[in-house]
């Protein structure tokens, strides 16, 4: 009976002598965010995961590879088992906590905060089970710490059908949340949730469940908080912009970490040769990169809007690089790309430190660059920012039983327009001669569920590229998963591909959970 889901953390809190004082709320909390370093269980908390969507191409990371051809199994260590054991292992430190600060009296601490450092810990606990209900389906619901390990009842749980977990643990969690956590924290905190995080967790909650109407209206709470865009999509992910007010939520990593991290697998050449010095930190002992596929790279429209394939007169395929949405540039490295080296050099990036020549473009979103010359760099890891929920509003507007199509466009065009805006103020760069302003990126036409449908998933796949597995989510709320991921990954698609296998160690150690798939077997 001795598995990740069954053990609380025993030794890293001691009921008896805490939760005796106001502070050690405040501590509880703080340690319900820890588990959010890690979010699988890969050595160097890579993004294996997104092997799963279409976007990476098989050529790179070599641990990625069972991912990309879907060749894993119920005994894969990183993902399989990895994702289960950190949501679990976060799901008891919640646990503990939300008992643990409820039953301080009003002697102790007073209700206004007691309810406020509880709503930290269920939305924690509610984005851990968001978290499982998606990679897995159905999955043991436990909303209690188990109190004797020695109970097989109580240990040994069967899996609860999502939507019985979305109903009964991540809406009435994410409700408390929106209800009791504060607008905004000191600065000092800025990595902790806030009202504007749990509203916009639980319009995707809702999304998923179908539930338009109430993604709506928890959507639309989000726009009252102080979020907006940046200027430049493409600076999203620099240390200097990681608490801009486009982030909702992230998991902060603090200075002078040294850890390998996702961020070391996204990159180009790190040294450079002669005095140039460094660029960008890469796995340079391997030369093992996340690479995106082809097909990925072509998605991404011309400045006048048009795919690579309808003949824009504006694309060239001998510098398909050029007269690209903006967003082309900020994802991969090109020649107009400006660099500053370690050794202060200051030039563009050249063809010849291409590290991914299989597909041509090497990621330059998401990369770790080098400030002093150390590998303790480190960068935020950003899981919702607001173009999501405006995305996801504008999912709803088209999904709901009386569409709004208007409203839709709406909100599509506030992620959108962000592109063109910037085009247009740096048009010696995007913009070629004789295409008239009119004519940059034009709006989506959205007349239909499909032609909505058709302009989210552009604006949701090139804007949140290697951001968490956002784009694995979409693809599974969408039902579109099976078509993606199959065609560029080049196999087979089965049914029991949809979800996560439970893993094997869990299936042995608990007779009351059955596989989730067949074709999985045990």
């Amino acid at each position: 009976m001795d598995s990740f889901l069954d053990r609380n953390p025993y030794g890293a809190i001691d009921e008896t002598t805490f939760y005796t004082e106001a502070e050690h709320a405040n501590l509880g909390a703080m340690a319900c965010y820890a588990k959010l370093q890690c979010l699988n269980g890969h050595w160097a908390f890579a993004q294996l995961e997104l092997g799963m969507t279409g976007d990476f191409s098989s050529a790179g990371f070599k641990d990625a590879q069972p991912f990309y051809g879907a060749t894993f199994n119920p005994n894969e260590s990183s993902i399989v088992q990895g994702v289960w054991k950190r949501c679990y292992e976060g799901i008891a430190v919640c646990n503990i906590n939300i008992d643990g600060i409820s039953k301080m009296g009003d002697q102790i601490i007073a209700a206004e905060k007691r309810n406020m450092y509880l709503a930290e810990t269920r939305f924690i606990r509610a984005f851990w089970y968001l978290r499982l209900v998606q990679f897995y389906g159905d999955v043991p619901l436990r909303s209690a710490s188990v109190n004797d390990p020695t109970n097989s009842s109580e240990v040994q749980l069967a899996a609860t059908s999502k939507e019985e977990i979305f109903k009964s643990l991540i809406i009435p969690d994410l409700e408390f949340a929106t209800e009791n956590l504060p607008d905004k924290w000191d600065e000092a905190y800025t990595h902790r949730a806030t009202k504007g995080t749990a509203f916009a967790y639980l319009s995707e909650a809702y999304l998923i469940m179908k539930d338009y109407e109430n993604a709506l209206k928890a959507g639309l709470e989000v726009e009252k908080f102080d979020y907006e865009l940046l200027d430049d999509p493409g600076r999203v992910f620099h240390i200097e912009e990681e608490n801009s007010k486009e982030i909702i939520f992230s998991v902060g990593i603090a200075e002078g970490i040294d850890k390998y991290r996702r961020e070391l697998y996204f990159g180009s050449k790190e040294d450079l040769g002669g005095d140039l010095g460094h660029l960008m930190r890469g796995d340079t002992y391997s030369a093992d990169y996340f690479y995106p596929s082809k097909e990925f790279v072509d998605f991404f429209q011309v400045i006048d809007g048009k795919s690579i394939k309808d003949n824009s007169p504006y694309f060239d395929a001998s510098q398909a690089w050029k007269n690209r949405d903006p967003r082309f540039d900020g994802t991969f490295f090109t020649i107009m790309d400006e660099v500053v080296t370690t050794t202060g050099k200051k030039m563009n990036w050249r063809d010849e430190w291409l590290v991914n020549t299989p597909t041509g473009y090497d990621i330059q979103k998401r990369g770790v660059w080098y400030g002093e010359e150390s590998w303790t760099q480190r960068v935020d890891v950003h899981l919702m920012r607001l173009p999501r929920v405006y995305l996801h509003i504008a999912e709803a507007y088209a999904l709901q039983a009386n569409p709004d199509f208007e409203k839709c466009s709406e909100y599509v065009e506030k992620v959108r327009s962000r592109a063109r805006r910037f085009a247009l103020a740096h048009p010696d760069k995007y913009i070629p001669e004789g295409l008239d302003e009119s004519k940059v990126l034009p709006p989506f036409v959205i007349d239909s569920k499909e032609s909505a449908m058709e302009a989210i998933n552009y604006e949701s796949r090139v804007e949140f590229f290697t951001e968490d597995v956002i784009r694995y989510f979409d693809l599974k709320r969408w039902g579109t998963l099976a078509e993606e991921w199959s065609r560029v990954g080049d196999f087979i698609w089965e049914d029991k591909l949809y979800n996560l296998p439970y893993p094997a160690a869990e299936l042995s150690a608990n007779p009351n959970l059955k596989q989730s798939h067949i074709g999985w077997g045990n």
